[in-house]
């Protein structure tokens, strides 16, 4: 399967090569497009995602580069407990268009679905994967169950289906291999277009366990307090 798309993709560069060297100057862009938007179907691919995403809460948008999540991009929420990560992370899910898929890898267990259907959230279009959590996982945090959370969401990112994908996964201290698992996350949100969100429990300043690069960063504080590198601070309802 992989020998066969990888041939797929060289042959329709050639064929594109051939259509712009036959096509006037005038008619190329135009040619060309049509013919990515041909292969891309044909190869199974989504188009791009571009652009960000507002979650209709103005203290949370304000504090975001573009007044929204970034499509194609991580934003890591990250607090203690009523901190609002997940209200904040069911806020955006709830603001999706129509039709669009989600995803949430709920690592610890604590998603609610009905408090997800009374903030708006189609529960139709959300995809909950829950990685086996074993009691020794549930009272140390085991480091194996979590990284079974973290490559669920790496294929979830990679796969282009989902709009977003809520990562909650519980890891308690710095895994091995960090750097290696934290580019291959970027690279997957990357190749999906998908909005990567990374909820983190912890207090807002202390060193994350797993630092995504490109990721941007939300500290919420009890209280409702959001802090990023947008519009400042604001309060925010957990």
């Amino acid at each position: 399967m992989v020998r066969a798309e990888a041939a797929d993709v060289s042959a329709g560069a050639a064929f594109e090569s051939a259509i712009a060297r036959e096509a006037g100057p005038g008619e190329r862009p135009g040619v060309l497009a049509r013919l990515r938007d041909e292969i891309r179907r044909l190869e199974r691919r989504p188009a791009r995602r571009e652009g960000h995403l507002a979650c209709g809460r103005p203290e949370v948008d304000g504090a975001l580069p573009g007044g929204g999540f970034r499509r194609g991009g991580f934003t890591e929420l990250a607090g203690g407990p009523a901190s609002g990560k997940t209200a904040i992370a069911l806020a955006l899910l709830a603001a999706l268009p129509e039709g669009a898929l989600s995803a949430w890898v709920d690592g610890r267990g604590e998603l609610y679905p009905p408090a997800a259907a009374a903030l708006g959230v189609d529960l139709r279009r959300l995809l909950v994967v829950r990685p086996t959590l074993g009691r020794a996982a549930r009272s140390r945090l085991d480091e194996g169950s979590a990284m079974a959370g973290v490559w669920a969401g790496e294929a979830l990112l990679g796969s282009g289906a989902f709009a977003v994908v809520v990562l909650d996964v519980p890891i308690a201290r710095l895994p091995r291999g960090a750097d290696m698992i934290a580019r291959r996350l970027q690279a997957a949100v990357e190749k999906g277009g998908a909005i990567g969100l990374w909820l983190e429990a912890r207090r807002p300043g202390s060193r994350p366990a797993l630092r995504l690069p490109g990721a941007v960063r939300l500290e919420l504080e009890p209280g409702g307090r959001v802090s990023g590198p947008g519009a400042g601070r604001g309060r925010a309802s957990a």
